[in-house]
């Protein structure tokens, strides 16, 4: 179904029903209920490939992408040499932050296929993902550092919102902005027009943080 399986044992007549099962639950956009036939088929026998990769695709497909990644890795045990799989699974890690992990399967696809062009492709993206994780890390520890140097300075507790509004982080965010505005941070004016604050002023928190601390509510950003 999913073009993740190759050759493979002999499967019994009753884990191939329930992975037909599976396979038909998927083309109707049931892959929640595909799952547990999926899953019923590998208990029954747990060589069988084909119904590995259904399960891994369907747990994707269900939005369950740890399982999908765990389903996945149990297909490369059985399949070392599935490239599909492994892309698969690597693409899912890139897509979860686990970069690291993304970089270690792409590598090893790209060394069991040296012209495999994708993959290629998918590794220099996954490098250039840990290279920007990194970056977010390495600024909001140096705001950290600096907050924790000065526990008492509402400007340092202030930037440390600052950098985790702009990483998108909003709950970080708004936790360091009330701490700065508990310290006496005083440019309120500032902190209702500061363009780093700008997604996080859609957050309705925001506004009710404001509300709590200052008693007027800031315009809407737009």
């Amino acid at each position: 179904m999913v073009a993740v399986a190759h050759a493979q044992s002999s499967a019994p007549p009753d884990a191939i029903e329930r992975n037909s099962r599976g396979v038909a639950l998927v083309k109707q956009g049931k892959a929640a209920e595909a799952v547990e036939e999926f899953r019923a088929a590998v208990q029954i026998f747990p060589k069988y490939a084909t119904a590995q990769g259904n399960l891994a695709h369907a747990y994707q497909q269900a939005g369950r992408l740890d399982d999908a990644m765990t389903a996945y890795q149990k297909l490369l045990d059985l399949e070392p040499t599935n490239a599909t799989a492994r892309n698969n699974l690597a693409t899912l890690y890139s897509r979860s932050g686990r970069h690291e992990e993304a970089i270690r399967e792409f590598e090893a696809l790209i060394e069991r296929e040296p012209g495999n062009e994708s993959a290629r492709r998918n590794l220099e993206n996954a490098k250039r993902n840990k290279g920007i994780l990194n970056e977010r890390d390495e600024q909001s520890g140096r705001a950290l550092k600096a907050a924790e140097a000065r526990p008492n300075d509402p400007r340092a507790a202030y930037e440390v919102a600052r950098v985790y509004a702009q990483q998108g982080e909003n709950d970080k965010a708004l936790t360091w902005l009330v701490k700065a505005l508990d310290l006496g941070y005083d440019q309120t004016d500032y902190v209702k027009v500061d363009p780093t604050l700008t997604g996080l002023r859609k957050d309705p928190r925001f506004i009710k943080i404001l509300e709590e601390r200052l008693g007027n509510p800031p315009r809407a950003s737009r």
